[in-house]
């Protein structure tokens, strides 16, 4: 039975002291819930930021690195590359092996490791070591980015988990702007610092980051148990997905770069330059993304991702104006933002305590392609010496993602929500609310 209108109630007895209720997973949560929730949120937050800084620090002069100090050509970037994504083809394995640690305590070990193999890369006196940090760096990044969007879904508690996300990688961009600030500020101060110093600053923000994703608490992790491995049927299309984002983003975020560098002489200040702006239109254009997933659903928001991805890669291949270059790189790192309705799609669709094993699942399936992809663009670039052919298999993969998307369900999971809304039951109804030390008794009054 439903119950009768609000009009309909009348208070019998109140006698409460003033207390803030907050809602978490359709239940109350009392003052110490919320005050232990808000500061999670905040750590969270805030390690978010130092990750992003430093990464963004470490991102923003390594191709350059490559070029001055290694000499690396586009095959030892490719091979480089691949063998860098390896711990990412392992991360379903890697993340069940600590499956009876909490997810921020995983995430944590992660950035602990991260921190300290970036900030060793520029110790590093040849190619053959490089590898050797890279890979060991590579490990903690993939436990820590298979772990993050776990954490957010779970700090949000199954409430608009897109705007979440968004919200993160809004975070994270305005971190990349400030990291890449900061290293474009140091490079126009001091032009003959050594890159090892770079390095070194992005290792400890990175390192920080790791400090305080260990402080934590329990709001942050899930109440569910974790297994340890996951593969199931009814995931794959969030498999092939993913496998199918991982194929073109490695191939955009690694040669699009590349070749601004190598092909057209693009220096480390331009290069900077050109993130910071795109740091600025991620930071505005990520919340509204996260948003509109959550309004609208997956399946249209990602259907003009693929179209998008379609025209820039398409762009790439093509034109060799250096303007229009910088447009789509610009462009695509917009459009990656939509990139969070794979992860709401696999929280709409997931089984409990089955999140966390599926993400590290989705991340494996993206790093297949990770692994061979780099090597297999870099021999087309310097096989045929044409660095646009790695782009034409990009918009290639890009229309199968299209295809795929159209897989996905209709609505979005706020709307399913609605609809499974259910009147409560008449016993309910005349049941006392202890609160604090006072209580509330109320009664249904029919009309």
């Amino acid at each position: 039975m439903k119950l009768a209108s609000p009009q309909a109630w009348r208070p019998i007895t109140v006698d409460l002291q003033p207390i803030t209720l907050f809602r978490k997973h359709g239940r109350m949560l009392n003052n110490d819930d919320a005050r232990t929730l808000r500061r999670d949120w905040n750590l969270f937050t805030a390690l978010t930021f130092l990750f992003s800084f430093g990464f963004a620090i470490y991102m923003g002069v390594f191709q350059n690195y490559l070029r001055d100090v290694q000499h690396a050509g586009p095959l030892q970037l490719g091979g480089l590359e691949s063998l860098r994504e390896i711990p990412g083809f392992l991360t379903a394995i890697t993340t069940g092996t600590l499956v009876d640690l909490a997810e921020s305590r995983v995430a944590g070990l992660g950035l602990l490791i991260a921190g300290i193999g970036v900030g060793a890369t520029g110790q590093v006196p040849s190619f053959g070591p490089l590898i050797a940090v890279t890979i060991f760096w590579s490990v903690g990044f993939h436990l820590y980015a298979a772990m993050s969007p776990v954490i957010t879904l779970t700090l949000a508690q199954g409430q608009e988990g897109g705007r979440h996300l968004g919200r993160m990688g809004a975070v994270g961009s305005v971190a990349t702007l400030a990291g890449l600030g900061v290293a474009w500020v140091i490079k126009q101060v001091l032009p003959t610092l050594p890159y090892a110093a770079y390095f070194y600053l992005a290792g400890g923000c990175i390192i920080s980051s790791g400090v305080l994703c260990m402080a934590l608490g329990k709001h942050s992790a899930s109440t569910e148990p974790r297994a340890r491995l996951i593969l199931r049927r009814e995931y794959s299309l969030f498999y092939l997905l993913t496998f199918l984002e991982g194929c073109r983003r490695q191939i955009f975020a690694i040669f699009a770069s590349f070749a601004l560098i190598l092909v057209y002489r693009v220096p480390l200040a331009h290069m900077l330059a050109l993130q910071l702006v795109n740091a600025i239109l991620i930071a505005v254009t990520a919340p509204a993304i996260g948003k509109l997933v959550d309004r609208k659903g997956e399946r249209g928001p990602l259907t003009f991702y693929s179209i998008g991805l379609i025209a820039v890669f398409l762009g790439y291949a093509t034109s060799r104006t250096v303007g229009a270059l910088y447009a789509l790189f610009l462009l695509d790192n917009i459009l990656f933002s939509f990139g969070v309705g794979f992860t709401t799609y696999l929280h709409r669709i997931v089984r409990k305590g089955e999140l966390a094993p599926c993400v590290a699942m989705g991340t494996t399936m993206n790093h297949v392609a990770a692994v061979t992809v780099p090597i297999g663009g870099a021999w087309l670039w310097q096989r045929f010496h044409n660095y646009q052919l790695p782009f034409w298999v990009g918009a290639t993969i890009a229309a199968v993602s299209l295809v795929a998307t159209r897989w996905l369900p209709y609505g979005s999971i706020m709307a399913q929500c609605d609809s499974q809304d259910e009147p409560l039951a008449d016993d309910t109804v005349n049941e006392a609310l202890e609160i604090g030390a006072g209580h509330l008794h109320v009664e249904r009054v029919e009309s």
